[in-house]
């Protein structure tokens, strides 16, 4: 059986946790490190993972490493493992936790330059390719570009000779380097998106009096995620494949940490629109924008971030703002720089390792090119969904 705790050199050694139990026993120490994590601290911190774990773990395994140079612990990769069909075979895939709700994916450092990021990337590598052999793939989605993060980690993989293969995963649309008020933000704005809202505010005052009301506290909270759950029943979204309580619970983190950005548009004493941001150590993120599908022709969601963006600018004077994910134009207009999300796909050197390397960089682009054969795995593609249906 292997130990938990594995001495690397005279000066590293990683500790082994898998029980939920002794992951309850590392918040001090993790949310020491989850505080040098600068704007992306609320994705990164302790009670992020508390909580998406208590969701979204279900029948997969914990496998957190934790990285200590001499006693001080200088890196965490929170992951889990899970095995899964995988390009027609069961595969055991280890991954960072997280999912679509999680803004970005990565590992926790303490204070370290890129040197030292790579040095403990490639010790934890190192473990994962001669000392814990129990998998088949890495799989690490989500992961930042910016703050050189993508690159220190494909630097720290090939330096321990893995093969991999990385592609983009998805958009995160976002304005940084913000100087100036609320009301500039806006004119600067696109014309179309100035005057739609500036004619659907006009177009609501004429009906009667509407009304921007922000929750930062967790004070009647879950009277106020009510209201939120509420408008999301009526919006456009499709409906998520939770239950209510990760958001509803996040709130609550997120307001006892003083990030909550909780807005909601009112209309004739109803919300019209609700929109669910963080804000902290001078980024927002906007995780969910919701609105009454009757009052569309308003523009509600507008008028409601109009409102939010002024607020975060101006009050909480913040310097970014992030969409988080997808290539929705709306985002566009808002915020209009792009930066990618990526996936890192790492094979393990055994037989489901080195068969998925061969699937993915050379049966798999083959198929691609030929005309017929991608026809071919379409409509096999569709038949299997309708089968799955039925």
């Amino acid at each position: 059986m292997f130990n938990k705790n594995h001495s690397l050199n005279d000066n590293y050694l990683i500790k082994k946790i898998t029980d939920l139990n002794e992951f309850e026993k590392l918040r001090t120490i993790w949310d020491n490190l989850a505080k040098k994590q600068s704007a992306y601290m609320p994705f990164l911190c302790f009670d992020w993972f508390k909580i998406w774990l208590e969701h979204f773990l279900k029948n997969n395994r914990l496998l957190i490493l934790l990285l200590y140079r001499k006693d001080e612990l200088v890196t965490i990769a929170p992951c889990l493992i899970k095995e899964e069909i995988f390009k027609g075979i069961t595969a055991r895939k280890i991954e960072l936790i997280g999912n679509v709700y999680s803004p970005i994916r990565y590992f926790v450092f303490s204070e370290l330059n890129d040197e030292e990021k790579i040095r403990s990337l490639s010790f934890i590598f190192q473990f994962l390719s001669k000392n814990y052999r129990n998998w088949d793939i890495l799989d690490f989605n989500g992961i930042p570009e910016e703050n050189n993060s993508f690159d220190v980690l494909k630097i720290a993989i090939k330096q321990e000779g893995l093969k991999y293969i990385d592609f983009d995963c998805y958009g995160d649309w976002y304005l940084d380097g913000i100087e100036y008020s609320g009301d500039e933000y806006f004119n600067r704005l696109p014309d179309k998106i100035k005057k739609d809202v500036s004619y659907c505010k006009r177009r609501l005052l004429k009906l009667g009096k509407y009304e921007f009301k922000l929750i930062k506290s967790d004070v009647e909270i879950d009277n106020y995620m009510d209201l939120y759950y509420e408008v999301y029943s009526k919006s456009w979204q499709e409906k998520e494949g939770v239950g209510p309580n990760f958001h509803r619970d996040l709130a609550k983190i997120a307001a006892r940490n003083g990030w909550l950005r909780l807005g909601f548009l009112y209309f004739g004493g109803s919300p019209i629109a609700s929109q669910f941001w963080i804000s902290c150590n001078g980024c927002a993120f906007i995780l969910k924008t919701v609105y009454d599908q009757d009052h569309k022709k308003y523009s509600p969601g507008k008028i409601l971030t109009s409102e939010m963006v002024k607020f975060v600018i101006d009050i909480d004077k913040v310097k970014t703002i992030d969409y988080v994910q997808g290539d929705e134009t709306y985002k566009q207009e808002w915020t209009p720089k792009r930066r990618e999300r990526k996936n890192v796909l790492i094979f393990n050197n055994n037989l489901k390792g080195q068969y998925l390397a061969f699937v993915i960089n050379k049966v798999q682009p083959a198929l691609n090119k030929n005309k017929y054969l991608r026809s071919v795995k379409e409509r096999i593609k569709r038949y299997s969904m309708g089968f799955k249906k039925n």
